[in-house]
């Protein structure tokens, strides 16, 4: 049964057209696996460079901490099977794992703090970031329900059943005594800003949406992300959208609020449902005007222009004036190369904009103002919401030739869908062991089967987590109102529906009630042809499925709070 080859997380959904939006985007979950030792993961491209003018005065003590952005290189964390370093456990198949973007980090007056580290060797300390990573076990928890947080998903001191989180600590809590933060609060006159945003691509879209010929917004589209956990001194937050080559940000933004000194106050189209831990931000796209943003970079310029700094071994109390003209000149270009990262609000000018061709989405978080402060910005749960034809999925064809199995294209769709406590079927979704589920599925019929004789037949693969070896197959039977184990072997498999003929097209309720099997489950389906060829979804319906929070912080238990969910 293994060869049946499950293409995960090259989401459809199950029907066509939806009268609303469909969800193309979420990043909120498990992105970094609990069942074994944890490791936060860190945002990849990083650079810095000191002896730097960030603020204009004309003195070049500062340092510059930056993270490239590219188009052709993810700034999420790394995997293990693509460094195959142990601690790099970030799971990038993961629904929305892959995202772009960049960091620009700019520290006033420090160029001149050195350290030495265990062999002796003097070091500049501000060339990273305190935390610049995905935090494993800091976000959110599945099944939980307490009013005072973000989708009412408590947040709680990190343990194994927490989701993970996007997290930037510039400058950490002066309380909290840590080592790079220490030294710029020991520094008088030490300052910082920054700037942060984030992009998905189309090309990860989840429920088909990679495979929509094109997006647009509608008055049902939405852009959404949880605030949680520290919010300082941030300024502002903005939603990106890319059409076609070009980038565009909202005028819609997120500021502070001085009356309740909290980052939570929307302006210019941006909702923001301020809680006492955190806030749920919200826009429809069709709400605000647009303005051009060009965080594109000449990497190759800035790789060039870096190395030519570096190799000056530029020391300012020693250089000449005319090692010391060339070093800043260089570094002028520099900067003016990396600040593209960086939107300039002042400079914009926003209109009207009907998005065509969307090809990506994201978020951008800012603050322009240096400041003496601690400086974070943590959120989860970023969604897109958007509109476009999603075709149906395509099918495969299992066949035997003696003892020999062959996988096969063939003009058949088989596309599915869950739903959630009567919420949209998606190809993908969290859920917990409480919620009532619907499975549902349809099957276009290739044109040489129709006519024929066939079992429709469905199956479940249930394992502790996605990427354990130990599964349990359950064949779906009796028109989905029984589901029995099954050992794998195709000639024991039993029939979802038998003998029937098969028609042009026809929907399926596969499952409808809870599902008691934490872990991971996927659900394959199709038609069985009297010569034993088994015709089924090339992408399977998958489901994290999680037991219900028992929080003493819970408003009331997860279960009670569903209860009137479904009519």
């Amino acid at each position: 049964m293994k060869i049946l080859t499950i293409s995960l997380f090259i989401m459809t959904i199950f029907s066509s057209v939806y009268a609303e939006s469909t969800k193309f985007v979420q990043w909120w979950g498990e992105y970094i696996p609990h069942y074994e030792k944890a490791y936060a993961g860190g945002y990849t491209n990083k650079n810095s460079i000191q002896y730097q003018d960030v603020n204009g005065d004309g003195v070049y003590n500062d340092t510059v901490v930056w993270y490239g952005f590219d188009l052709n290189k993810p700034f999420n964390p790394s995997s293990y099977r693509d460094t195959g370093i142990k601690t790099h456990k970030y799971r990038t198949d993961f629904p929305s794992a892959i995202f772009y973007g960049g960091i620009i980090v700019r520290f006033t007056n420090i160029s001149d703090i050195y350290k030495q580290d265990k062999k002796g060797n003097s070091y500049h300390p501000f060339n990273k970031l305190p935390q610049a990573t995905v935090q494993p076990v800091e976000g959110s928890r599945p099944c939980s329900y307490a009013t005072d947080y973000p989708n009412n998903s408590y947040y709680g001191r990190p343990d194994k059943d927490s989701r993970a989180d996007m997290t930037l600590f510039v400058v950490e809590p002066e309380k909290w005594k840590q080592p790079i933060s220490e030294l710029f609060y020991g520094t008088e006159n030490a300052e910082v800003n920054f700037s942060i945003f984030y992009l998905w691509k189309k090309n990860g879209f989840i429920n088909g949406g990679n495979e929509v010929e094109r997006i647009t917004f509608d008055e049902t589209s939405k852009l959404s992300v949880n605030m949680t956990r520290r919010l300082y001194n941030i300024e502002e937050s903005r939603f990106i959208v890319q059409d076609g080559e070009q980038f565009w940000i909202s005028e819609a933004k997120v500021i502070h609020n001085q009356k309740t000194d909290k980052f939570s106050s929307g302006v210019n189209g941006m909702s923001v449902n301020a809680l006492k831990r955190g806030a749920e931000v919200q826009l429809n796209p069709l709400n605000s005007k647009w303005a051009k943003y060009n965080p594109r970079q000449d990497t190759a310029k800035i790789d060039n222009l870096v190395t030519s700094l570096k190799d000056m071994n530029y020391l300012p109390k020693t250089a000449n004036a005319e090692e010391k003209q060339l070093y800043k000149t260089i570094s002028d270009e520099l900067l003016i190369e990396i600040n593209k990262m960086q939107f300039a609000p002042q400079n914009a000018t926003f209109v009207e904009h009907d998005f065509q061709d969307v090809q990506a989405t994201g978020i951008y978080f800012a603050t322009y103002t240096f400041a003496h402060e601690k400086t974070a910005v943590i959120f989860d749960n970023f969604q897109v919401y958007a509109a476009g034809k999603v075709p149906e999925s395509k099918a495969i064809n299992l066949s035997q030739n003696n003892d020999t199995m062959l996988l096969s294209q063939t003009d058949s769709k088989v596309s599915g869908g869950v739903s959630r406590n009567c919420g949209p079927y998606e190809q993908i979704i969290t859920q917990c062991v409480p919620d009532n589920i619907k499975i549902k599925g349809k099957i276009t019929v290739d044109s040489s089967d129709v006519g024929k004789q066939a079992d429709i037949i469905a199956i479940g693969i249930h394992k502790p987590y996605p990427e354990s070896e130990q599964e349990t197959f359950y064949m779906v039977i009796d028109e989905g109102k029984n589901a029995e184990e099954w050992g794998g072997s195709l000639k024991n498999l039993k029939a979802f529906q038998s003998n029937i003929v098969l028609k042009p097209e026809h929907d399926l309720s596969i499952y409808q009630g809870k599902i008691p099997l934490p872990g991971f489950v996927s659900v394959l389906f199709g038609y069985r042809l009297q010569d034993g060829s088994i015709i089924y979804n090339a992408n399977s319906i998958d489901m994290y499925i999680y037991t219900e929070g028992m929080d003493k912080a819970n408003t009331a238990p997860y279960s009670e709070s569903i209860k009137d969910l479904c009519p």
